[in-house]
């Protein structure tokens, strides 16, 4: 009977050992889940510049006040000076010969080209040691805005940067003194084009300009359709009449003189699209397909349609080296651009109140504030710089409305709300009995801290000992 008491009591003891085992792994299980949760999950991105741009896209018309020149002896026109180049009244611009070909005429565009670059180095002025080093900080910016806009995706207005390029380390070689003799570069090229001039057949007539202004070789008919002096008694009917007016006839053009430096762009925009556009407001116009120029230009009038939609003209005097004015151009039409932190909108969490994000500084899970700039897709931007005061909300459209607070909350369908933050956001974060006197002062998201964009059961001061 002994024996048996002492079976049943090992028993007992064998049961309540293995129970206690299997808690132990239980617990030991689930609190490697927790563990493997909160730490092989995290992902996170440096916090970068980004900038994000709110445009209208779409095509619009240039006016300009030109003269066209006409000849009456016929034959091919060969431009004796640049293409935009100011003239004087009464100069000769061009040739007229009696043959010619594409090929010839790209050889002479390409001489030009090399001559205009070799013009630009500056081998008239007197450079210093002290000029290099700016030369070469002038040549890191023309370099570092073509990776920006490489790293943006707008390839063509890095390629349109080529020139300004070239004409930096030609006048940095000059500066250095390894440029060579430029003038006698530029003299050979003269030679060379002569030579080429001269395969153009016999010489017909030379051409003069009338009046003074910037002279180009080529028409499109379009000169007294598309005038700026149209744009006083412009209305939205008269422009819809002027773009369905079909060109004259170019025969027996020599070129024509832009006689003002002052044009127009007219856009044609939607009801929606034109009703923040006032008189008198800038903007950026960004043309893609024009060697990606980016102009900065001034709302001349707006003209409304019965139907609420509307033209507005654009005005400047700027030109930049190489715009072409084809009439009709594509456009972009800069509404608003923001520079800031691109945060993901599941990244954000809402602590005490306070808009913000998780970010990991070695071990350490630390919560920083964030402050809107703007939305768009799924995603925020928010500001960058806290130590400069912000300047007042811009009124270009769209921006408004936007509260610039730590507590800002959108409105947007699906976006995280000020009485749900806790619910469906952050639950770990809510804390009843914390009160007003003892909420955090969080610091601002800054410069190249890890934002965490995915991980759960994530609070400030958590430490992290494995990441995946």
């Amino acid at each position: 009977m002994l024996e048996n008491y002492d079976k049943d009591y090992l028993k007992r003891v064998l049961l309540r050992i293995a129970g206690i085992v299997v808690g132990l792994l239980a617990i030991a299980y689930i609190g490697y889940q927790i563990w493997h949760k909160m730490t092989l999950q995290i992902k996170y991105e440096p916090a970068t510049p980004y900038t994000y741009t709110e445009k209208i896209v779409g095509e619009g018309y240039v006016f300009r006040n030109e003269t066209v020149i006409r000849s009456e002896s016929g034959g091919n026109v060969v431009s004796e000076v640049e293409q935009g180049e100011k003239v004087s009244a009464n100069s000769e611009v061009a040739k007229l010969y009696s043959a010619t070909g594409e090929d010839i005429e790209q050889k002479l565009a390409d001489i030009d080209r090399q001559i205009a670059l070799l013009s630009a180095t500056g081998e008239d002025e007197q450079f210093t040691t002290r000029d290099v080093s700016k030369l070469d900080g002038e040549t890191y910016d023309v370099i570092t805005d073509m990776r920006r806009c490489v790293e943006q995706g707008n390839y063509i207005e890095a390629v349109s940067h080529k020139f300004n390029l070239i004409t930096k380390v030609n006048r940095r070689d000059a500066a250095s003194g390894n440029a060579g003799d430029v003038s006698s570069k530029i003299a050979e090229l003269r030679s060379k084009r002569n030579e080429i001039t001269a395969q153009l057949g016999s010489l017909l007539s030379e051409v003069t300009t009338p009046v003074a202004g910037w002279y180009y070789p080529e028409t499109d008919g379009y000169e007294e359709i598309f005038s700026s002096k149209k744009i006083e008694n412009i209305t939205f009917d008269v422009f819809r009449d002027i773009i369905s007016t079909p060109a004259e006839s170019t025969v027996g053009d020599a070129g024509k003189t832009v006689v003002d430096r002052v044009w127009y762009f007219v856009v044609e925009l939607s009801k929606d699209e034109i009703k923040d556009k006032l008189a008198g407001d800038e903007y950026t116009i960004f043309f893609p397909h024009n060697n990606g120029k980016k102009i900065r230009m001034t709302i001349d009038k707006v003209c409304l349609g019965e139907d609420g939609n509307g033209i507005v003209v654009f005005k400047t005097d700027r030109i930049p080296e190489g715009f072409d004015f084809v009439r009709m151009q594509s456009y972009e039409l800069i509404n608003n651009e923001y520079t800031g932190f691109k945060i993901p909108r599941g990244a954000v969490r809402f602590v005490d109140g306070q808009m913000g994000v998780y970010v990991l500084t070695g071990e350490v899970v630390h919560f920083r504030k964030i402050e809107v700039l703007t939305e768009y897709e799924n995603t925020y931007i928010v500001v960058m710089d806290h130590s400069v005061k912000k300047e007042e909300e811009t009124t270009a459209s769209g921006i408004g409305d936007v509260a610039q607070s730590p507590e800002w909350v959108p409105d947007s369908a699906g976006s995280p709300t000020a009485t749900e933050s806790d619910a469906a956001i952050a639950p770990d974060q809510t804390d009843p009995g914390t009160s007003a006197e003892e909420k955090a002062e969080f610091r601002w998201l800054g410069l190249n801290e890890n934002v965490i964009i995915s991980g759960k059961g994530l609070s400030d001061g958590m430490i992290i000992t494995k990441l995946k």
